[in-house]
């Protein structure tokens, strides 16, 4: 029969990891807010961003401009033979199938360009996806870092920007991507892989021929300012990754802890079940045996007589 103690200290034992399953779950869903409130308005501004700089290579199009003519962020290189991708993955685990997915997503990325005889070199954010790329590939990895405790911050960001565009503009690559998890929700989280430069925004060439709703007048002249666009551009788009990224990973490990919780909480009342079971045996064993040993006294007392 198993002992009453043995089935007590896995209790303790299934009570504490309940415990430290709640506070995770607890911890990981305040900063999802927090960061969920960030992303959501850096994503209408990108999105806003994004609109003007179509409407600017659309007159740039119809004014017979080739739009790398604005920027040199803007120029895409006849042949690609060099990119960069920025990973943007987690530093720790229990957040279920985020880190894999993530992974996976970055070595089939690395895999096909590397396949169409492109160099392709990774810039990591986060241990795990540097200890995923580093076992499942051989890319070159340009710089690994961690996540500060306080999450996306300004710095971060302003170095991944000076990174990717002092690669781009000085020649060393051709392309810069980006490999993150995508927040839609707290239950859909996907991983995707963006272009970040050049920088190409959505419908500028389909929409190329129409008409203009007017002409926009420039102090001191379009290429600075669409310039000075393409910088906050780009640069927002990072800020973007990186908070969605940093949702997703809180998103994914406040569901995975509440689950796990969930079930902690299921086994700690099978095993209440079970030890209540073992206690009613255990006692009445007890009152057996004290039965038993109370009828053999009589039975020997009776035989002395």
């Amino acid at each position: 029969m198993e002992k009453l103690a043995d089935v007590r200290t896995r209790m303790r034992s299934v009570s504490g990891i309940g415990e430290v399953c709640r506070t995770l779950a607890t911890v990981a869903s305040a900063k999802l807010a927090q960061t969920h409130e960030r992303a959501r308005g850096a994503r209408v501004y990108t999105a806003v961003l994004r609109r003007i700089l179509v409407r600017q290579q659309r007159a740039a199009l119809v004014g017979g401009l080739d739009p790398a003519t604005l920027s040199p962020l803007m120029a895409s290189r006849a042949e690609v033979h060099k990119v960069t991708v920025l990973v943007i993955g987690a530093d720790r685990g229990l957040c279920g199938g985020h880190n894999l997915a993530l992974g996976r997503a970055a070595r089939a990325f690395i895999l096909e360009r590397t396949g169409m005889g492109i160099d392709v070199s990774a810039i990591v954010k986060g241990r795990r996806a540097e200890t995923y790329l580093r076992r499942t590939t051989s890319v070159p990895m340009l710089e690994a870092t961690a996540w500060t405790r306080a999450g996306v911050n300004d710095s971060e960001v302003s170095t991944l920007l000076t990174q990717s565009t002092d690669a781009f503009l000085g020649g060393e690559v051709d392309e810069v991507w980006a490999c993150y998890t995508a927040f839609h929700s707290t239950m859909r989280r996907e991983p995707a892989v963006v272009r970040l430069l050049p920088v190409t925004p959505e419908e500028s060439v389909a929409g190329a021929q129409e008409a203009l709703p007017g002409a926009w007048n420039y102090e001191p002249a379009m290429q600075p300012c669409v310039q000075e666009l393409l910088e906050a551009f780009v640069r927002l788009q990072i800020e973007d990754v990186l908070l969605e990224s940093f949702a997703s990973e809180q998103a994914a490990r406040m569901v995975t802890m509440q689950e796990a919780s969930e079930r902690a909480d299921r086994s700690l009342a099978t095993l209440r079940v079970h030890y209540n079971r073992l206690r009613r045996e255990s006692i009445t064993a007890d009152l057996v045996g004290v039965l038993v040993a109370g009828r053999v006294r009589k039975e020997a007392e009776s035989n002395a007589d």
